[in-house]
């Protein structure tokens, strides 16, 4: 018997309109485990340690609103940066998406018109897992559905979705296979907590709805989105529960607690250790109120300092998640700045979920794809001080001459300089622990040798051997100093 994951219904008298399943599929399945649907219980679920040790993500955000593929760089408030979200501002009257749209394919055309051109005639899933895996990153997550409503997988729940229409495949799918294979983590994300449109299994669109929390979703919204949300939990068993569009009402009209503990006892079932997202509905850390979920998620955004509760900061290489045409080199992260920025999330307790848009054949653009292969290229010498570690006493150290900042694994500090320290290195170290130069051992990761080193007061100085040559190390260059006790996490060691 197959078991489902359908949320329960306590009025069993309720129209099931939108439910494409026989009766004798049963609709309200209590999994019994160690999680309650209360904050209480749901925040006591721990992070993982494969996550915490992960720090590094891909985002693919891919639709159909990769054939449009468009958005004004840069955009100036009040409009909208993200091409992913031309399908709501396609109908909305004065912006430039609105005008752009009318002068490139007129009036007449409507979003479902783009769904016969995203054809992903080039898109080879083991092709994508294996530029992923080469890269270092530890876990793949895919937009399972964004804001338009589409799902990228073979759903029941409507006949919109990329396996019938479109690439008719069925892309999470596809991809799941390809990232599991290789040892990857795998998740879809579901942005369906807000849906541009009216809710219809057998159309298209409805009419747009407002985005800016002004229209609370409707208890049949909320039934049609967790059909499709827990169809694709039961069906891919995802390592994360990564959810969007949050703002526009809280948890209990949403019923995301339901959602999150049914998932966790899920997991248990499964054998999985899982994370969820803070998108749960208003309950994010940028909102007003109490936060909940496994980890925090900034977008475009950076903390100032460490976060003791885990984190995972989200952005595309550009401006946009979906690929967007209207994109140049300048609007894209450098390889040097890419590199900086996952340092400095990892330094302060953060994972890097970075993102790519894809072609609307299928294809990884060019600039994206060097920009990631720069990012492992470093990671190749310098990994060592990114995966597994931790934060420190202090994520920085504002008394050296170049930008340093600092990660620490099993008694080993990593000094890591963002930019090349010349003859020597100097270091606030003794500022927060006691060491002793003759007793630690000093290297530079990828470079064989000690390196010598000094203590004056509360001044380590490094003596640095020559600056490596290789172009992907010229980003930043990491320090190993032995021995090194971590204040940070003294009560857990």
């Amino acid at each position: 018997m197959i078991v489902s994951f359908r949320p329960c219904i306590e009025d069993t008298g309720r129209e099931d309109r939108y439910r494409n399943t026989d009766a004798s599929t049963p609709i309200c399945v209590r999994m019994a485990g160690t999680y309650e649907p209360t904050w209480s219980s749901l925040d006591a679920h721990p992070v993982p340690q494969w996550f915490d040790d992960a720090k590094l993500g891909i985002w693919i955000h891919w639709g159909i609103y990769s054939v449009p593929a468009w958005a004004p760089p840069p955009a100036e408030p009040p409009e909208h940066a993200y091409a992913e979200w031309y399908p709501y501002y396609m109908y909305r009257p004065g912006n430039r998406f609105y005008e752009y749209h009318r002068e490139t394919y007129g009036a007449d055309v409507d979003y479902a018109d783009f769904i016969a051109d995203w054809t992903a005639a080039a898109f080879d899933p083991n092709a994508w897992a294996e530029l992923f895996a080469d890269i270092g990153a530890r876990y793949v997550v895919i937009t399972g559905e964004h804001h338009d409503g589409f799902p990228l997988w073979d759903t029941a729940v409507t006949k919109y979705n990329a396996s019938q229409m479109g690439p008719e495949r069925d892309i999470v799918a596809e991809l799941a296979d390809a990232v599991r294979r290789r040892g990857l983590k795998f998740a879809p994300s579901f942005h369906g907590l807000l849906n541009y449109y009216q809710p219809d299994p057998d159309a298209p669109q409805g009419q747009p709805i407002g985005a800016d929390g002004g229209d609370p979703p409707s208890p049949e919204y909320v039934a049609y989105m967790h059909d499709k949300l827990d169809e694709l939990i039961e069906a891919y068993k995802p390592d994360l529960l990564w959810l969007d569009g949050d703002w526009i009402a809280d948890a209990e009209t949403f019923g995301t607690k339901a959602t999150v503990a049914r998932y966790y006892n899920a997991a248990e079932h499964w054998g999985k250790e899982v994370v969820v997202n803070d998108r749960l509905g208003r309950t994010r850390w940028k909102h007003e109120g109490d936060t909940h979920g496994d980890f925090y998620t900034p977008e475009y955004e950076e903390f100032d300092e460490i976060v003791e509760h885990k984190w995972e900061a989200c952005r595309g290489i550009g401006h946009s998640f979906g690929y967007n045409q209207a994109e140049g080199q300048a609007e894209y992260l450098d390889p040097r700045e890419l590199v900086h920025l996952f340092v400095d999330t990892v330094a302060k307790n953060g994972n890097l979920l970075i993102n790519v848009g894809p072609t609307a054949d299928g294809r990884i653009p060019e600039p994206q794809r060097l920009r990631l292969e720069a990012l492992g290229g470093w990671l190749d010498q310098y990994g060592e001080a990114i995966f597994g570690t931790t934060y420190w006493i202090t994520h920085d150290d504002p008394t050296s001459t170049v930008p340093v900042r600092y990660t620490w694994k099993d008694g080993t500090l990593y000094a890591i300089a963002l930019e090349w320290p010349g003859d020597d290195l100097r270091l606030a170290v003794p500022e927060h622990v006691d060491i002793d130069p003759a007793a630690i051992e000093i290297r530079l990761l990828g470079q064989a040798g000690k390196l010598a080193c000094r203590r004056r007061g509360r001044t380590l100085t490094i003596d640095t051997p020559g600056q490596p040559r290789e172009v992907h190390v010229q980003y930043a260059h990491a320090f190993a100093i032995d021995d090194v006790a971590n204040p940070a996490t003294a009560d857990d060691e």
